[in-house]
């Protein structure tokens, strides 16, 4: 096995870690890894549901028709966000997230008001980067920002020549290469040291994410009454972070046979593990 080039820094609420194969002979390997923790960072900053002057926390003490400037970021997540909200029926909505978490007052940067709306389609996405609001929307990103973040990550280390690298993001997995990584996917409910609880995979090109339903954390997945499943966690492998991300969310709501989501699997060549 080659040796390898870690790198690891607290960002967006978990420990990221950068791994690089010391074979490629790069140059000026610690200013990549740098540029690769940068973009992230910017990432987590402009969409902070913890920050009131961050893009988010503006857009939740938005008046009706405003139209204000995002970061280039923020606004193609947006963009992804709304999409894929229609796309899967409202299962991934992160205005609806927000709302609860603001009005619970653990998004200290969302602004907790009743007149907060829920519907993306209240955020007109315009050109140069403006949206003009129909309303004050809290929005949390957090599963989806994430997986964009290390998409940027790694389209930055791609840019300086490297040609194999995997990003870790506490549950978001970003390869670079087509070289095969080891990765342990933990199922809900068992113990980081229960071997008897993972699945060892071998991960190429592309990335994994995993969503777990935390019985006291409901907000981040609606609830459907009256159904004979429920589902723990969702594990997704796609060409991208961003949606992987967004599909394990969808997953976790969906029927075991949910014609939609097995579609949009497909179109996006993306494969899907639930327990």
């Amino acid at each position: 096995m080659s040796a390898r080039l870690v790198r690891a820094r607290p960002l967006m609420g978990t420990l990221v870690t950068i791994q690089l194969d010391a074979n490629d002979m790069l140059r000026d390997v610690s200013s990549m890894m740098a540029q690769a923790f940068a973009v992230m960072a910017r990432i987590a900053s402009v969409m902070s549901a913890h920050d009131a002057h961050s893009d988010l926390g503006r857009m939740s003490r938005a008046r009706s028709g405003e139209v204000m400037q995002l970061d280039v970021h923020t606004w193609h997540v947006l963009q992804a966000a709304k999409h894929w909200a229609a796309k899967s029926h409202g299962a991934f909505n992160p205005a609806l997230a927000g709302k609860v978490l603001a009005h619970k007052g653990t998004r200290p940067g969302l602004l907790g008001h009743e007149a907060l709306s829920t519907h993306l389609a209240d955020v007109a996405l315009l050109d140069d980067h403006c949206v003009r609001m129909a309303a004050p929307v809290a929005l949390d990103v957090g599963g989806i920002a994430k997986g964009y973040a290390l998409d940027q990550a790694a389209a930055v280390l791609q840019q300086r020549g490297c040609q194999r690298a995997i990003l870790n993001a506490g549950g978001d997995l970003r390869v670079v290469g087509e070289r095969r990584w080891p990765v342990e996917v933990r199922h809900a409910g068992t113990k980081l040291r229960d071997r008897k609880g993972c699945d060892v995979r071998f991960m190429r090109e592309g990335a994994l994410a995993t969503s777990v339903i935390d019985a006291r954390e409901t907000q981040f997945v609606r609830t459907v009454a009256g159904r004979g499943w429920t589902w723990r966690s969702a594990t997704v492998w796609a060409r991208d972070g961003m949606t992987a991300d967004i599909l394990t969310k969808w997953a976790l709501q969906s029927s075991p046979l949910c014609p939609q989501l097995h579609t949009a699997l497909r179109a996006q060549g993306a494969r899907m593990w639930r327990t």
